[in-house]
């Protein structure tokens, strides 16, 4: 049977050799217009606007005193804190020093604001190592700030372009991560790349550093007029979401949310000189053991000590004996300081240990094996601090100018992961070959 269609369709075509009128992409039919706007679901909006002008309402509180051990001290505004949390006394001595956990632990407080920072490894010093331990009115009057700015579109190499008609930049292509596993955050990406990223707006807000900067107000004017109040980004309705927040650092603490937000006064550059001594710590699996290597030491008349040059045990003499010697215990060297795992309790009914400073070398006429300070007073360690890869400490000359230009000289200490170390060969019940 022949079929015969009775339905006509209309194409466009253009015998011009000039692509340019092509290429210019002009629309002759405003219903179609009217129509790809129903099909990207422009309409279904509430109102289509963009913003236009931000009215914040803010708050300085100045943080102005530290403790440092019990003994709180006002500091000044043009001091870098790196200088005043990490300086050592003369002795070598350092107040916040968590020998235990081989870190820093400090507070700060001022304006009714109680501040702590338990786990600062001595790096980087910055808002998130704070936490809020409590929230008080402040005991003086503190004025507000309104300021208004226009806010500026968030965009990144690769993003979509706004404009329909507008070729994006191809140095970033988001529509296919790597992903082995998918999971649901490969997923939101690329919405937020492709989807939202026109929704997202950046409205810098300059603050004093030193100061906890508390927003009381923020309001969005769009381009229709309507004026839309912005919450915080944790409150009562969602106390999980704290991105860009202080968290409470103790049970009962304020959760702040994203009220308000602290910028210590830290140094815009720290250098580094010389080091005045470097121990590496690293476990040991087949000895079940910590040793704490003494890398670099700087004794008490300035001389430098470089992998216990001068603390290892004299070899015995050669006996001339041609048979094999029994050796209960191989010699070590005497910058390898061991930590020997023990229970937290007698009864040890919950199997959680920490680690014990001992000693490999028995004829020292009573003195210590270790001569770094920090081993000195880390005689117990956490067993949590010290990973399969290692730690590495470092008390280190450093200096830095303030915001007055004044110039700032201090021993500081650090932590920080350290390649692995080989352990040294500790054996037990063996025999020797004799020396010639």
């Amino acid at each position: 049977m022949a079929f015969i269609s009775t339905t006509q369709q209309l194409f466009g075509f253009n015998t011009s050799a000039n692509i340019a009128d092509a290429l210019a992409a002009r629309l002759k039919d405003p219903l179609w217009m009217l129509a790809r706007q129903w099909q990207t679901g422009e309409f279904e909006a509430e109102n289509g606007g963009r913003p236009t002008v931000l009215s914040i309402v803010s708050r300085e509180l100045q943080i102005d005193t530290i403790d440092r051990g019990g003994a709180p001290e006002k500091m000044s505004a043009d001091t870098p804190l790196d200088f005043v949390v990490e300086r050592e006394a003369n002795d070598g001595a350092s107040a916040v020093w968590n020998s235990e956990a081989l870190e820093y632990g400090f507070a700060a407080s001022g304006d009714g604001t109680a501040l702590v920072a338990s786990e600062y490894h001595g790096r980087n010093l910055d808002w998130y190592h704070f936490d809020v331990a409590s929230r008080a009115a402040p005991t003086r009057p503190i004025a507000t700030v309104e300021t208004r700015m226009v806010p500026t579109q968030l965009t990144f190499r690769g993003a979509p372009h706004p404009r329909w008609w507008r070729f994006e930049d191809g140095d970033a292509y988001f529509d296919s991560p790597l992903d082995p596993e998918p999971n649901a955050l490969s997923m939101l990406l690329p919405e937020f790349f492709f989807i939202d990223i026109n929704n997202w707006y950046i409205a810098p807000l300059l603050q004093t550093a030193g100061t906890i900067r508390e927003i009381q107000s923020l309001e969005v004017v769009d381009s229709f007029g309507v004026v839309t109040p912005v919450g915080p980004s944790s409150g009562a309705g969602d106390p999980d979401w704290s991105m860009y927040s202080l968290a409470p650092g103790a049970a009962g603490a304020p959760v702040t949310g994203g009220v308000f937000l602290y910028v210590p006064n830290i140094a815009v550059q720290i250098l580094d000189n010389d080091q005045v001594e470097e121990v590496v710590f690293t476990r040991d699996e087949e000895a079940n053991l910590v040793w704490a290597n003494e890398r670099l030491v700087t004794l008490a008349d300035g001389t430098t000590v470089r992998n216990g040059d001068g603390n290892a045990p004299e070899p015995p003499e050669p006996s001339g004996d041609p048979r094999p010697r029994f050796v209960l215990r191989s010699d070590l060297p005497g910058h390898f300081i061991p930590y020997v795992p023990r229970f937290l309790s007698v009864t040890a009914t919950t199997g959680e240990t920490y680690l014990r400073r001992g000693r490999t070398i028995e004829s020292l006429d009573g003195g210590p094996q270790y001569r770094s300070r920090i081993v000195s007073e880390s005689w117990r360690l956490n067993e949590a601090e010290v990973p399969r890869s290692g730690v590495r400490v470092r008390r280190t000359h450093r200096f830095a100018r303030g915001s007055d230009g004044k110039a700032y000289f201090w021993v500081g200490r650090d932590k920080q992961t350290a390649p692995r170390s080989p352990a040294p060969a500790l054996k037990f019940d063996f025999l020797e070959e004799p020396r010639p």
